[in-house]
């Protein structure tokens, strides 16, 4: 009996200590300040139990083990309101804190210290982020991470470096809040890269381990391309021809002819699958004028059809903006760019222009999205602008997919004549992600591509890789391109370089206006200035 009771107390003690020795779980993450987009360091981090602790590192990183029974995490930091987050089943958990309101009359911001109000006397003076740039004219080199990148020289006057962004002024004003002196427009610096024109290069980039999992992550995949152009006799465009790849008389996927008489099909974007297709092209009213069966392995078409060819008559720009804390190191800059654009809409170009605005921030914010529907009416417009600011967020993904929604379904875009519908979207954040809002993601996406609306990301400071690629994704799906903001101006915090080849520095006000004509079948009229070199 002694012989039988022994074991079976050694396995009963091994399993007591088995279950008093709960599961340990990784989170990590990135704490930054809500308004700025700027990492924090030495922010405190314990559990619910207050039996583990850690804080972040100097890039504003942190990594803690927890056990199964911890179900909150709170961060907090001397001048900042604390915020705990419930640990749910992500590894992965990004906090952005705001500064304590109760102290900001008494703190004013100066570079990378503090002090105190009483410490200086009259107004802080501010840099002109744009003197160094007027001159500087310059080609970009580069590839991919990994590959040595070659830096153009700048022109003899230029400055050596650009100006140091504004960094001091009053915590008491909110970013964009009416009070704050308004920046001048023409400041702000980005590139622009498309995929599509770069199609082996992006190829190249799906073949690389690294970035080929962005595709998983996103459900994205972007193999199965179809490239349809349609043409006249004469050679000439036709706009806005409806294009749908089917299987088994089952549509997949629709999209609109643009400026060039270009539709990119992507019939197994969200499952990667190769299949037999038939192409159909419809005009807008519905007539059917052309119909073909492909093999799996067509990825080109060239249709020629005996129609005349049309101008396009309409333009439709929306801009969709991120206004949470963390745009806050730029808003007012986007702001003055965009006013200036807006303003800039009719002057010389002899369209039916109307533009909308779409603000979006996040669940529990004061509000998640803010849309104004089109106007032809620029001043009613960039009224609406001048009344918006950065602020609320609290962690790093934003409500993107409720903003896409809004502007893709809900504003009324032009279906008379041919028309170019522009959908810039403004940001430096991607949506939570989890299956609910790709799947939105996804439907918005697909929606945009059938109604001819070309999303063109204009990214701010503050992504990482995950949402350049994201961007990326959806403006190859929608026939557009990918505009990244750049440190080249010297404004807001420091900016991704992105996993592209060679690009150019331009004031992004120009680089807009240039999209703009390009894709409303203009001829350019806005040369892009180049400004800077970047590697990349």
């Amino acid at each position: 009996m002694k012989k039988l009771l022994l074991p079976a107390l050694i396995i009963l003690l091994l399993a007591a200590f088995k279950s008093d020795s709960p599961a340990l779980k990784t989170i990590s993450g990135i704490v930054k300040d809500k308004d700025s987009g700027s990492p924090l360091r030495g922010v405190a981090i314990s559990t619910s139990s207050g039996k583990v602790k850690t804080s972040t590192g100097k890039d504003g990183r942190y990594s803690i083990n927890i056990g199964d029974g911890e179900k909150t995490l709170t961060f907090s930091y001397i001048g900042y309101t604390s915020v705990t987050i419930p640990v749910r089943a992500s590894s992965d958990i990004n906090v952005s804190m705001a500064e304590n309101k109760t102290k900001l009359e008494e703190v004013v911001v100066v570079g990378y210290g503090t002090v105190h109000k009483s410490d200086r006397v009259g107004s802080l003076s501010k840099a002109d982020p744009g003197a160094a740039m007027s001159e500087s004219r310059v080609m970009l080199k580069g590839s991919v991470a990994g590959v040595s990148v070659h830096k153009g020289e700048r022109s003899a006057t230029a400055s050596s470096k650009p100006a140091e962004a504004p960094r001091a002024e009053s915590l008491k004003l909110k970013e964009g809040r009416p009070g704050k002196q308004k920046p001048q427009s023409n400041l702000l610096t980005a590139g622009e890269w498309n995929d599509l024109s770069n199609w082996d290069f992006w190829k190249d980039l799906m073949n690389n381990q690294d970035w080929s999992a962005k595709q998983s992550h996103w459900e994205f995949y972007t193999a199965n391309r179809l490239g349809v152009t349609i043409k006249n006799k004469s050679q000439q465009p036709l706009v806005n021809y409806t294009v749908t790849a089917l299987r088994n008389g089952v549509p997949l996927w629709k999209a609109q002819s643009n400026f060039e008489g270009r539709a990119e099909l992507w019939p197994s974007l969200y499952d990667n699958e190769k299949e037999d297709l038939t192409v159909m092209v419809h005009t807008a009213d519905g007539k059917e004028l052309y119909k073909k069966n492909l093999a799996k392995n067509v990825r080109k078409l060239d249709i020629i059809l005996n129609r005349p060819a049309e101008s396009i008559r309409n333009l439709d720009v929306l801009f969709m903006v991120d206004a949470t804390g963390s745009m806050g190191d730029e808003i007012s800059y986007l702001k003055s760019e965009l006013e200036d654009i807006i303003g800039g809409l009719n002057n010389g170009i002899q369209l039916k222009t109307r533009t909308s605005l779409v603000f979006y921030r996040d669940r529990g914010d004061e509000y998640v999205v803010r849309d104004f529907g089109f106007d032809s009416n620029l001043i009613n417009v960039k009224n609406n602008l001048s009344k918006q600011y950065a602020s609320g967020g609290g962690d790093f993904e934003e409500a993107v997919e409720e903003a896409m929604e809004s502007a893709i379904y809900q504003q009324q875009w032009s279906t008379q004549g041919p028309s170019a519908k522009l959908m810039f979207m403004i940001l430096d954040a991607p949506p939570h992600h989890d299956s609910k809002r790709i799947k939105s993601i996804q439907r918005s996406v697909k929606e945009a591509a059938a109604k001819g609306i070309t999303l063109i990301p204009v990214v701010a400071s503050g992504i990482d890789k995950n949402t350049e690629f994201l961007m990326r994704f959806m403006a190859m799906s929608t026939n557009g391109t990918y505009v990244f903001l750049t440190d080249d101006s010297g404004i807001g915090n420091s900016h991704l370089k992105p996993t592209t080849g060679s690009y150019q520095v331009e004031q992004l006000n120009a680089l807009l206006n240039r999209l703009i004509r390009k894709y409303a079948g203009l001829e350019s009229k806005v040369a892009g200035e180049l400004l800077s070199s970047s590697d990349k």
